[in-house]
């Protein structure tokens, strides 16, 4: 069954855009999630805790999630057509026997 890959990567990109934004409000206010920022601050450029950190997280947890979700779907569907290929070429062998 092939996805389709620009659907599939929406969906979850807005997920992950979410969710970025929720563990930066519960590192704001709770004091949970603090080692993760910090981890997730070293791979994003100015990623924090603080409202300016909320907002990137958001666009990076966005774009980053969409450009993977994409490529795994795509791939997928070549796959897919890959072997479909090849069971196509495989009957047509068979055909012309």
């Amino acid at each position: 069954m092939k996805l389709n890959s620009v659907k599939l990567a929406l969906s979850a990109a807005i997920i992950s855009a979410i969710l970025m934004l929720l563990l930066t409000l519960d590192a704001m206010y709770m004091g949970k999630g603090l080692r993760l920022i910090s981890l997730l601050g070293g791979v994003f450029p100015g990623y924090d805790i603080s409202w300016q950190g909320a907002g990137l997280g958001i666009v990076y947890g966005f774009v980053t999630c969409f450009v993977y979700i994409w490529l795994v779907a795509t791939g997928n569907n070549l796959l897919i057509d890959w072997k479909g290929f090849k069971k196509a070429k495989k009957a047509a062998r068979k055909k012309k026997r």
